[in-house]
């Protein structure tokens, strides 16, 4: 089982990014602790990053799992469920360090609007527009020969589109 963790890059590079959250936490943690044990800040290090690895958790999750809901199959969906829990978890920490540090003067919710505008955006281009449905598979082939005046009038079909787990080109820019 631990073999087919390991020959994932996407899941090497989270158990990566976990594997950082956790030596910096601590080391934050001691810096912390001996240079001024009197004002505590490395656990905003830690819900801060914390909420970073569990965005990274999730899309890991939705990327990966065998499922055949939209938000699963359908890249576009996929991310804005992930833009919408980083959303919320940023949002909700910054209320908490509003609350705490600043309690007299509320200014969280200029970041929640501004970045809620865009999360509308993005939500209406993953579920809001009509886009084709992507084909579960290819169209028969064995569709019935047309003659040349027929041919002439039929619309063209459109490119079939690509699978949502192609990976992309590894063509170099030059």
């Amino acid at each position: 089982m631990f073999k087919d963790v390991f020959n994932d890059l996407a899941m090497r590079v989270f158990l990566a990014h976990l594997v950082a959250f956790v030596v910096g936490v601590l080391v934050c943690a001691a810096v912390n602790l001996w240079l001024t044990p009197g004002t505590l800040w490395w656990p905003w290090v830690l819900i801060g990053w914390g909420a970073a690895v569990a965005t990274h958790a999730l899309a890991l999750l939705l990327r990966k799992i065998r499922r055949r809901e939209r938000i699963f199959i359908d890249r576009c969906a996929r991310s804005f469920i992930a833009h919408l829990f980083a959303y919320l978890a940023t949002i909700l920490i910054l209320l908490f360090v509003n609350l705490t540090v600043t309690p007299k003067v509320w200014w969280f919710y200029w970041v929640a609007l501004g970045w809620g505008a865009g999360l509308i955006a993005h939500g209406w281009v993953a579920f809001g527009k009509r886009r084709p449905a992507v084909p579960l598979h290819a169209p028969a082939a064995h569709a019935a020969p047309q003659t040349a005046a027929h041919a002439s009038q039929a619309k063209p079909s459109p490119a079939p589109k690509r699978s949502p787990r192609k990976p992309r080109s590894t063509k170099t820019k030059t």
